[in-house]
């Protein structure tokens, strides 16, 4: 055992007062005569012995609370490599400062994060110089991997800036504890980590903190401002595809994270540098609100969107930027009659997004489906098995079938189809009239065409349909259901296709389905859209989740790059192909300002990713050390500390928790049960 606050000791000779009273404490008796004193004088020494019993009890128990307080104050510790200290060695320090945007919201721009920098600097200088240091960042750098001295560490301090990656505490944890694994420090070590964050109430994830004794964690709280913050969290959109000359709909989520409210925040849309829509919108404080932004797609080329605000001094969260591509025209072929296919003519034929092609009866079986994106089989009599396999291989390689009943059909090779393709098979011809009820508005065939059903809605009218077996699917979806709970129709998921299977025809004599206004965007959504819609809209720094391009062809992926707007280039991780002839591409965290990145493959534009910033940053909220403490007491962790960043003894108290462990409260606990045991002597005895 060794003592931090050796200085306290010299308070031992303390010790002595309660002797010193003691002996100076004794009394002098007078000597009185009686006539006979027998009797008095067995009772006086009988008295006599228990007093001095007595009071040495207590001279020696105030001695042993002095002495316990002497050396609580003197700040006792055990070194972590002793007692079991001999088998049991301390692993290296790992120094963690976080260096995310949030770190900025001191007095002045930055003020924190040099506020840490401080801080690790006065850590480091505590231990002895040939301490070995485990240093960590936000960026979880491979330079940063490895043990290194006091003046590595004073170096990567002076390197050290904002960063748009914000890791949780769960994350540091884990990198830190992985990294002593894997630079080969010898195991069942005691660990320290030194915590030095404004601990950000969104990076502060404790149920995600795995539980080991062996970690103490030291926190070093660095005091941020609270700043009202207005961001675009997100956006998106209401349909799954991009189609030219078709209206858009982009619903932009907008924050308020301060207590004031916001009134005509204008909110604006760029396309291509081009500004096309400006709306003002209202927030109350902590509310958001999504706001509707609407324009047309003029012409086939990479769309680079930017949705902006305007806000001080939080400015990292005021743009968000997407990207995308507009699809191509889509091939369709309609297996029918002519005199059957007028409405599905009348329907795409006009529309320069789709290219129709009709066959017949007689020669579907002998089509090529590979040149197509989408078939419509629209009430076909007889389906033969041939076509149905070639269906089946053109749903599970990506493409998207709608598949309309004869009511004259043949069922047997109905159901043979249904069943290839997994979908529910058909039972019986019914003709009792029925109406829709239940329209299913969250399917993505309607969920942005129908926002809302009204009370008494004129909904289709069914007058022929087909009984259906009830069995339950798991790629299948409801998406209209009659008020005798008949499926009208269904969207399924066949491997990487879509089938989607009409219990009805659309004729006259069937009801009105085929007129309704529903039918449109029925039709147009199922041939329109596909599971393989390509890439998102943007990717996170710092939580890059890869972009998924469809690459037609012999190109070689080994010949890619990712170009940014400012000219440099740099080569992503690829993987893929998968069933849809995807490849996947990881910027790797290259990437590190928001903007546009073109893909570049074998010298040619293959297409235009997107990038934002991390919104946990925008929530400036933030908890105290003392409260993440709490939070992490009951974790299973070897110990959790709040260091007192404004003590002179800061440094001091930072190597006591990285290589000792404190006996103080074992003697303050002493001091009181001394101090029960002399109330209960005094009394009592």
């Amino acid at each position: 055992m060794q003592f931090l606050d050796a200085a306290f000791l010299w308070a031992g000779f303390a010790v002595l007062i309660p002797p010193i009273i003691h002996l100076f404490n004794f009394r002098r008796y007078k000597t009185v005569y009686f006539s006979d004193i027998r009797f008095l004088q067995n009772l006086k020494n009988v008295t006599r012995q228990r007093s001095t019993i007595k009071q040495i009890l207590l001279m020696v128990l105030r001695m042993f609370i002095i002495a316990c307080l002497v050396i609580a104050f003197a700040n006792p510790v055990v070194y972590k490599g002793g007692g079991n200290t001999t088998t049991r060695r301390s692993a290296p320090p790992i120094i963690y400062i976080d260096n995310s945007f949030s770190m900025q919201a001191g007095a002045m721009s930055g003020l924190n994060l040099e506020t840490a920098k401080a801080k690790a600097l006065e850590i480091v200088d505590a231990f002895p110089r040939e301490t070995d240091f485990l240093f960590i960042t936000n960026d979880f750098e491979q330079r940063h991997n490895r043990l290194v001295k006091s003046d590595a560490v004073r170096l990567f301090l002076q390197e050290l800036q904002l960063t748009p990656v914000t890791p949780t505490i769960s994350q540091v944890i884990d990198r830190a504890v992985g990294s002593l694994g894997f630079l080969d420090v010898e195991p069942e070590c005691n660990m320290s980590i030194f915590l030095i964050s404004d601990f950000q109430k969104n990076i502060c994830d404790f149920d995600a903190i795995k539980p080991d004794s062996l970690l103490s964690v030291n926190l070093v709280g660095i005091t941020s401002q609270n700043i009202g913050n207005v961001a675009v969290d997100t956006v998106e959109f209401l349909t799954p595809y991009r189609m030219m000359s078709g209206q858009e709909e982009a619903l932009v989520s907008i924050s308020n994270y301060g207590d004031k409210p916001v009134r005509g925040l204008p909110v604006k849309l760029y396309v291509n540098n081009s500004a096309k829509v400006s709306v003002t919108t209202d927030l109350n404080p902590h509310e958001r609100r999504q706001v509707s932004l609407k324009y047309v797609n003029t012409d086939r080329k990479a769309v680079r969107g930017r949705i902006s605000i305007s806000d001080f001094p939080i400015d990292y969260d005021n743009d968000i930027f997407f990207a995308y591509h507009i699809d191509s025209v889509r091939n369709v072929l309609i297996l029918g009659e002519p005199s059957a296919n007028k409405y599905l003519r009348a329907m795409l034929g006009k529309d320069g997004n789709f290219a129709i092609d009709e066959v017949g009866n007689s020669a579907a079986q002998d089509v090529d489906l590979t040149k197509y994106k989408s078939v419509i089989i629209n009430q076909l009599t007889n389906i033969p098995a041939a076509l149905c396999s070639k269906v089946q291989a053109f749903v599970a390689g990506g493409g998207s079938v709608v598949f309309v009943p004869s009511f004259d059909g043949n069922i047997d090779g109905y159901n043979h189809l249904l069943s290839l393709l997994e979908c529910n098979s058909i039972i019986s011809r019914d003709t009792i009239r029925c109406k829709v009820q239940t329209v299913n508005t969250q399917s993505a065939l309607l969920r942005g065409a129908v926002k809302q059903i009204p009370e008494n809605p004129d909904l289709p009218l069914i007058t022929r349909y087909f009984n259906s077996m009830s069995n339950s699917y798991q790629g299948e979806e409801v998406v209209l259901e009659s008020d005798s709970y008949k499926k009208i129709m269904t969207a399924n998921e066949y491997r990487a296709g879509n089938i989607y299977v009409f219990y009805t025809p659309l004729d006259n004599k069937s009801g009105n389905l085929y007129s309704h206004r529903l039918i449109v965007p029925l039709i147009y959504n199922a041939v329109a859209t596909s599971r393989n819609m390509g890439q998102p809209y943007y990717s996170v720094i710092g939580r890059d989740n890869g972009f998924a391009v469809k690459i037609d062809g012999n190109v070689d992926v080994s010949k890619v790059v990712l170009r940014t707007e400012d000219g440099n280039e740099f080569i992503p991780k690829v993987s893929g192909p998968d069933a849809f002839m995807n490849y996947k591409f990881f910027s790797e965290n290259c990437v590190r300002t928001p903007g546009f990145c073109d893909l570049v493959i074998s010298g040619k534009q293959a297409g235009v990713l997107a990038y934002n910033y991390d919104r946990r940053e925008s929530d400036l909220d933030f908890l105290t050390a003392d409260y993440v403490a709490e939070n992490l007491e009951g974790i299973g962790l070897g110990g959790v500390r709040v260091m007192n960043s404004g003590s002179q003894a800061f440094a001091t108290e930072a190597v006591a928790s990285a290589t000792t462990k404190p006996l103080w409260k074992i003697f303050v606990i002493l001091a009181l049960v001394f101090a029960v045991a002399e109330i209960f002597v005094a009394r009592f005895l």
